[in-house]
């Protein structure tokens, strides 16, 4: 069995508690998010821990409906936890709620691109008209009994309604009022150190995030724009595309050069070993198979060339302009 509970929300275009406000410009998404919200309930000492978790533990319902009246923003809520609504039925929680949301941004305290996550029963709501009573019970019967929030009045002449206080009695004793200041003052402090912390930790991001944007900004100013990087990479690849070529042909060359160089040593029956030559260009071993060839050519016994005459005393010599053996 599910109870309903409605009531303000919030009020349109008044700051609240904590300095900022919704302003009517923002109605529309404020109704559109709240229809999607839940309902939640977060320990009394850390009211909206809850909803900065988006703890799924800590929902008791959902909101069903809201809607716009006037000023103010309404909404009713399904309770759908057993426990939650005995508690509620009972009147162990206060009839006083008050909406998290997140916002694109806050300009002179008033709240751009609401979006509303949760409805979240709170002792302390931000805005003193977000209170909600029961509407109906599941089979739509209208709850006879209000829930009302007691605060206690510090004055001699006024007296807070006790009709549910277990004593029955009147004004809480001294002692009782001290210890519930005292618990009271606890869990503000608390809270405040909650805060200090979470200030803290806000602070340490921010300036990170002003670290990043820095140096974001000084690689921007000296980084390269793309089509000079664009350029420099294809001049590159040209330039190492064109040694390899040039690397190529010369080994090209190189190995045919070798290879007339050794043919011609074999000629000469010399034995050719190719590491012997490692350090010498294409061009040196072209010049020396050149050099081979016209020794190969001077002494075979085709080109040589006895003189005529049967009295000269030698067979002559080489003459490497003439290419050929002339008489000496």
């Amino acid at each position: 069995m599910a109870i309903i509970i409605e009531g303000t929300a919030f009020p349109l275009d008044e700051v609240n508690k904590n300095g900022w406000g919704i302003p009517s410009s923002e109605a529309d998404n404020a109704i559109s998010s709240l229809k999607n919200s839940v309902l939640r309930i977060c320990p009394r000492d850390a009211p909206h821990e809850c909803d900065f978790s988006e703890d799924p533990n800590a929902e008791i319902g959902r909101v069903i409906d809201a809607w716009r009246e006037g000023s103010e923003i309404k909404a009713r809520a399904s309770v759908t936890d057993s426990v939650a609504e005995r508690k509620i039925q009972e009147g162990t929680w206060e009839n006083t709620w008050s909406v998290y949301s997140l916002a694109d941004s806050i300009n002179d305290n008033w709240a751009n691109g609401i979006q509303a996550r949760s409805l979240t029963l709170v002792q302390n709501p931000a805005w003193e008209q977000a209170i909600w009573s029961i509407a109906a019970a599941e089979e739509g019967k209208v709850a006879v009994r209000n829930i009302h929030q007691f605060k206690v009045i510090a004055s001699g002449d006024l007296m807070t309604d006790n009709k549910d206080n277990p004593n029955n009695g009147g004004d809480p004793s001294p002692d009782e009022k001290l210890a519930e200041l005292e618990k009271d003052n606890a869990s503000k402090n608390k809270e405040i150190e909650g805060l200090k912390a979470a200030r803290t930790e806000l602070e340490t991001k921010v300036k990170a995030l002003e670290k990043v944007a820095a140096s974001y900004e000084k690689d921007k100013a000296t980084s390269v724009p793309l089509e000079k990087v664009q350029e420099l990479v294809a001049s590159k690849a040209d330039e190492i595309a064109t040694a390899k070529i040039v690397a190529y042909k010369e080994e090209q060359r190189r190995a045919i050069a070798m290879d007339s160089f050794t043919a011609a040593r074999k000629d000469l029956n010399l034995e050719t070993k190719s590491e012997d030559y490692q350090h010498l260009t294409a061009s040196d071993i072209e010049k020396l198979a050149q050099d081979l060839g016209s020794i190969k050519l001077g002494a075979s016994a085709e080109s040589i060339r006895y003189p005529s005459s049967t009295g000269a005393g030698t067979v002559g010599r080489w003459d490497s302009t003439k290419k050929e053996w002339v008489v000496a």
